[in-house]
């Protein structure tokens, strides 16, 4: 383990250069060197006290996290602005990340599968608001008193909306048998994994799904009579010329090589598997050829290229509704702008890919650890604050005062789970007690709430409906947050 912990300490500092080197001497190349200098040494928490930043480099927390690689694009105008590769794709055998290493992207196949799939209803191929039914062939959604109320259309599925029952799905090793699509829908071996059941009425309420996304690759399939890749092929990779991309399970050698090893949280590799439920999980990818697959949507929308979709269908995908049309979306009526994003997660590999409407701008950070996470936030947090985004912007707090008598409803003791949170005045301030009585005083930033400056955790006191504290809900600097109940 001392090996591997050197390694990726050499890797982390040494891979920092940019990949493109020939037109680093013009200023824009010169003004893009900044602002990754800026991102890269300017990682902050999701809130914070003024002045109290506390803030990271990428370096320090792949380090602190043990993450072993990672690969970020970021896209302006219509191109790819710049690339970073940090660490090493490989630890064991010191290789490290390039621009043309490829990770498995996760659930960011579920908005290539969602495009394609959009693409072929607008080629007549599928009526996005029909009965899934009528174009599944030897499987199809099985009846229950769901699909009696209302029937699965493919803009539920893509949606998340479509009433199926959700799961993570298994991969599988090398030398295993794979189930095929129609054996994963079914939950028949060689799957391991439950049939893909209406468990609610559809288009009642939006529930994540992986599934949906495995009935969306049937669909694909059946109404194209082609392999799911093969389409996704035609319609996406090779107009956005995403050449370094596949669905393909096993990869092809070409790829193969080029592949990251996934890593657990303890730096544990996991071996390569296969994961034939490819719209819902599959795609294995760079983050330039995600950034391409971006620009071109972002072209559809703003001059209607019409490349993987019309304008009309790019104005349903980024309306300002609740509504996923394949992307979750971050708005509000008082902004302008809208950001469209999506996570994926398998096991090694923790990736995000987040644009700017109206910016048309948008950034891309792939790693190859079960511990991305924190570390992916942080990096697009850090691109919102340097291109001046309206939205993943930290939240800054300035201090404020309370009287006493204001503080008073907060004091008790407070429940969550095996833990409790003892909070009291003294000295006039809302102060928290841990389990041998040290004090940390908190500091108001609201009427109800507060802040721990040595942590930046947030404290946030929640009322019932008579307007009487019966909660505090504590966020720390990662988002993370528990609520505790007044005893």
């Amino acid at each position: 383990m001392k090996k591997i912990v050197l390694l990726l300490c050499i890797g982390v500092i040494g891979c920092t250069t940019p990949i493109s080197k020939e037109n680093s001497v013009n200023n824009k190349n010169n003004r893009s060197d900044l602002r990754i200098k800026n991102i890269e040494g300017n990682l902050v928490p999701i809130h914070y006290l003024k002045g109290h930043s506390q803030s990271k480099s990428i370096s320090q927390m792949m380090l602190d996290d043990k993450i072993p690689g990672l690969s970020v694009a970021f896209i302006e105008n219509g191109k790819i602005a710049w690339q970073k590769t940090y660490g090493y794709s490989n630890l064991q055998d010191s290789i490290p990340v390039t621009k043309s290493t490829l990770f498995n992207g996760a659930s960011l196949s579920k908005p290539v599968a969602a495009m394609t799939a959009l693409k072929l209803s607008e080629k007549g191929y599928i009526n996005l608001d029909a009965d899934v039914n009528n174009y599944l062939k030897d499987w199809k959604v099985s009846e229950n008193a769901f699909t009696g109320q209302q029937k699965v259309t493919l803009k539920g599925l893509i949606g998340h909306t479509a009433g199926i029952i959700n799961y993570v799905p298994q991969p599988y090793f090398l030398n295993e048998d794979a189930p095929n699509v129609i054996q994963m829908l079914a939950g028949t071996e060689p799957s391991v994994d439950p049939p893909a059941a209406v468990v609610y009425v559809p288009g009642e309420k939006r529930a994540y799904s992986n599934p949906g996304y495995t009935i969306i690759q049937k669909l694909i399939e059946d109404v194209s009579d082609k392999r799911f890749e093969t389409v996704t092929k035609e319609l996406i990779f090779e107009p956005c010329n995403m050449h370094n991309s596949s669905f393909e399970q096993p990869l092809p050698e070409d790829l193969l090589e080029y592949t990251a090893t996934g890593y657990s949280k303890n730096l544990k590799a996991y071996p390569y598997k296969l994961f034939p439920w490819k719209a819902a999980g599959g795609i294995w990818t760079t983050p330039s050829d995600l950034g391409r697959f971006l620009i071109t949507l972002l072209d559809d929308y703003h001059t209607a290229e019409n490349v993987i979709l019309s304008k009309e269908m790019a104005d349903s995908v980024f309306q300002k509704k609740p509504e996923r049309l394949g992307f979750g979306k971050i708005f509000s009526p008082e902004k302008q702008d809208l950001l469209f994003e999506h996570w994926g997660s398998s096991p090694g590999f923790t990736c995000y890919m987040v644009a700017s409407l109206n910016n048309k701008q948008g950034v891309v950070v792939m790693s190859n650890s079960d511990n991305g996470t924190i570390l992916l936030s942080y990096i697009a947090r850090a691109v919102a604050q340097e291109y001046n985004w309206d939205y993943l912007q930290p939240t800054i707090f300035e201090p404020t005062r309370l009287p006493v008598d204001e503080l008073t409803p907060f004091v008790g003791k407070y429940s969550g789970g095996d833990e409790e949170k003892l909070f009291e005045i003294f000295n006039g301030n809302l102060v928290t007690s841990d389990d041998e009585n040290n004090k940390a005083k908190l500091i108001p930033v609201d009427e109800k709430k507060f802040i721990l400056k040595d942590n930046n955790n947030l404290y946030e006191f929640l009322t019932d409906k008579d307007d009487k504290i019966n909660y505090v809900r504590i966020t720390n600097s990662d988002s993370f947050n528990n609520d505790y109940r007044k005893q």
